[in-house]
């Protein structure tokens, strides 16, 4: 419909603009920056597509261009709103911590934003206490920032104005790197290291971890970390999901075999090691290295859903061991939507079509926007011949997906 009125009304910018922001949503970033491009050919200052697509260019990591385009938005009168929020956020991205913090604070003079406040308070809480808790506490408790908030507040709330600063910014660091906040934890943990009179080895592992994050360079990091604390499992941990990710394997194997020595019973490592090994292509040890993650998490439901997702992913004995664990899980939890989803999908692959329906149809009852268990369904119903019911499921999984799954997909 809105393609439609895009045509109906040739010179208007709305109709594109709002199919641009459809696609943002849906993580779809071609098609986003197609509509949004569109919109600015009828229209060149249009504030709402200057921002969508400097939105768009910022997702996909094109940051100098998207900078460009929020400084043109932010000259637009009226400008959109938490445009200087973005703009603050694309500092972020190229590690222009003082630039990033003069447009959120530009964001507050003009139109108070509460995604602004909140980064705000994590750019000073480093350094100020008293000022992040301020901000903090000023925000709304209920909204999409909320659960920031409280996050952050939780983090903070254990120090006070007398504790020392470089503690309070690497306990800030490590949540805001377990938070997957890469510049903000690289800008905090350097600032904790900083601080500190000695080495120390967590500091010095999360700012390596946050580092490989945004590709700079990380392994003398943890090599430090390890001089720092011999005896520390952490860094070698870290170190070797850096190594596997350069695709260096044998390395990274010889890290977490360390990591496991160190740390026996932590059941990460052991799940680390299994899927190294299974890049490997050592499928059998593979597994071996799965069931003892399961052993050591004592049957945690997280780690038994890894190890049914081995069997999955990798096509290694579904029916022998793949399908088993997941009906075990579901004996479990019978409201497990993902464990159906690798039940019905290992049961499709290995030819038992019928259950495998099933088994896809419970866990979309269950969790209806599981994009995987949708993109299952709809392969199932295509090799069935049941084409217009596969092309429904796959429009489906098209337009709900925000997670980018549906890209990774033919």
């Amino acid at each position: 419909m809105l393609e439609d009125a895009a045509q109906t009304y040739p010179t208007q910018p709305e109709p594109l603009i709002k199919i641009g922001q459809i696609y943002l949503a849906q993580q779809r970033w071609l098609l986003a920056e197609d509509a949004f491009n569109r919109a600015l050919a009828r229209e060149p200052r249009q504030g709402a597509a200057l921002a969508g697509l400097a939105e768009t260019l910022y997702h996909q990591k094109r940051f100098t261009a998207a900078l460009d385009l929020w400084q043109t938005a932010v000259e637009v009168t009226p400008p959109p709103p938490q445009v200087w929020t973005g703009l603050g956020r694309t500092y972020l991205a190229q590690f222009d911590f003082k630039a990033a913090r003069e447009a959120f604070l530009e964001q507050q003079r003009r139109q108070p934003d509460p995604e602004a406040q909140w980064y705000l308070a994590a750019l000073v809480a480093p350094t100020n206490w008293t000022e992040a808790m301020d901000y903090l506490q000023a925000m709304p408790a209920e909204g999409e920032f909320a659960g920031r908030r409280d996050y952050l507040l939780a983090t903070l709330k254990p120090f006070g104005e007398e504790s020392p600063p470089a503690e309070i910014a690497k306990a800030t660091g490590i949540a805001l790197a377990q938070a997957q906040l890469w510049p903000l934890a690289i800008h905090t943990l350097t600032t904790a290291r900083a601080g500190q009179e000695t080495d120390d080895a967590e500091t010095l592992a999360f700012l390596g971890y946050a580092q490989a994050q945004t590709g700079r360079p990380a392994l003398e990091l943890f090599e430090q970390a390890h001089q720092a604390d011999p005896d520390s499992a952490l860094p070698l941990y870290f170190e070797g999901l850096y190594l596997r990710q350069q695709g260096a394997i044998k390395a990274a194997e010889a890290s977490f075999h360390e990591a496991v020595t160190l740390a026996p019973d932590n059941a990460a490592f052991y799940a680390e090691m299994a899927e190294t090994k299974a890049q490997k292509g050592e499928l059998s040890n593979a597994e071996i290295w799965y069931q003892a993650a399961v052993q050591i998490s004592e049957d945690d439901i997280r780690f038994r859903l890894l190890q049914a997702q081995f069997y999955a992913n990798w096509g290694y004995n579904m029916a022998e061991a793949g399908i088993p664990a997941a009906e075990a899980i579901i004996e479990t939890d019978k409201n497990n939507a993902e464990a159906y989803d690798l039940l019905g999908w290992m049961q499709f692959l290995t030819g038992a079509p019928e259950g495998g329906e099933a088994a896809l149809r419970q866990a979309l009852a269950l969790k209806p926007d599981l994009i995987s268990a949708r993109y299952h369904l709809a392969r199932q119903l295509e090799v069935s011949g049941r084409g217009v019911e596969a092309t429904a499921e796959y429009q489906r999984v098209v337009d709900w997906d925000t997670s980018g799954f549906s890209e990774t997909k033919p």
